[in-house]
Parts: structure tokens; C-alpha cells; sequence
């Protein structure tokens, strides 16, 4: 079996484990921890995801791999590479989220809601921590948590990311300007990879 029939048969079970930790439909925070553990056991065996089988784009910039989706396109999960200076700013889910890390630190940066969304484009969100993702850890959110996400590794990094619904079905993402107290939605994310 090569690297990526065993990334594959890893991926598929892990991804049962989690469907079983989610069967009932209900996401809290407890429930995300559990899942963030098998996400985090997947990704501890850092052979199975070699950095040459998620470089970054042909450009250079950052790159993200779809590795597991169901046809319902619900448990989607990415390989999520970052080229040094990779920056999101503030935004939300809008479905929950798990991010571990595989190679390199992700730092996330969490926000609250200042506003109460009455005032269309107003938005104004305030920091309230951050955690830096590497091997061996990681972050959980529920679909209106907000975040930002930086990289500033020299080599590329690669991190997983598991969404309760796919990314090109986040069609009322919110994204935060932290300069001027204004929001909008999110482009949507497409142009996934295949690693």
C-alpha cells in the first residue's frame, strides 16, 4: 500500500470515529473535543502526510487539498497548506470546525462580536485570545465562533481542517475589516486540490 492508499484507509476510518462522536446531530464544545481528538490521532503519524503531497500552489501562494467529503458534502476535510504570510482575517464558519496541526504553526487568533448585526456592513469584533496550531493540538468552533488564522513559517505548513458542511457550501460566511468596524460576506472557498 503507498502513502496515499494509507492516508486514504487512515482518513476513511477516521472519519467513521467521527460521524459515530456526531451521530446524534448535536455540536457543543465537549463534542468538538472529541472529535478534535481523532482528528488529532490522524494526524500524529506525520508519514502519511508527507509535505510533498501538498506543496503550494503554482504560484507559490497557499493551497488547499480536499481529502474526504461525504456525498451529503457534510464531514469535509482539507489539507490546508500556508505559504510564510498566509493571513485570513476575522471571520466565521457559519458550520462547526476543527483545525489540528500536521507540519508548522498556525496561529488563530478568537474575537467576539461587539455589535448585534442589526446595522447591515457594520461589525465590529474585539479580540479575546489566540492559540498557536501545531503537531499535536488544535482548535474547535461553533459556526458563529469567529477567527483569524496566520502563518509566518519559513517552510510551508499543513494543518486539517474538518467543517461539519463543505466549504463551497458556505454561502453566509461573514468576514470582519478589524480597521474600520465593517463586515461582509466571504467569497466563497473553491479550486480545491487533490493530493
Amino acid at each position: 500500500m503507498d502513502i496515499k492508499q494509507s492516508r486514504d484507509a487512515a482518513i476513511s476510518d477516521t472519519i467513521t470515529s467521527i460521524r459515530a462522536i456526531e451521530q446524534d446531530g448535536s455540536i457543543d464544545y465537549d463534542t468538538l473535543k472529541a472529535i478534535r481528538t481523532e482528528l488529532i490521532q490522524l494526524a500524529n503519524d506525520k508519514s502519511l502526510f508527507p509535505r510533498d503531497h501538498f506543496p503550494l500552489s503554482r504560484t507559490g501562494e497557499s493551497a488547499i487539498y480536499r481529502l474526504s467529503e461525504d456525498v451529503d458534502h457534510r464531514f469535509a476535510l482539507y489539507g490546508s497548506t500556508g505559504a510564510a504570510g498566509k493571513s485570513v482575517p476575522p471571520h466565521n464558519h457559519t458550520t462547526w470546525a476543527v483545525i489540528v496541526g500536521v507540519h508548522g504553526d498556525e496561529l488563530n487568533r478568537f474575537y467576539e462580536r461587539l455589535d448585534d448585526g442589526s446595522v447591515e456592513g457594520q461589525g465590529r469584533v474585539r479580540e479575546t485570545g489566540k492559540f498557536t496550531v501545531s503537531h499535536g493540538n488544535g482548535v474547535v468552533f461553533l459556526p458563529e465562533d469567529i477567527h483569524a488564522i496566520s502563518t509566518d513559517d519559513a517552510e510551508s505548513t499543513l494543518h486539517l481542517h474538518l467543517y461539519g458542511l463543505a466549504l463551497d457550501q458556505l454561502h453566509e460566511r461573514l468576514v470582519f475589516n478589524t480597521a474600520d468596524g465593517t463586515v461582509r460576506q466571504m467569497a466563497l472557498t473553491t479550486g480545491f486540490l487533490s493530493a
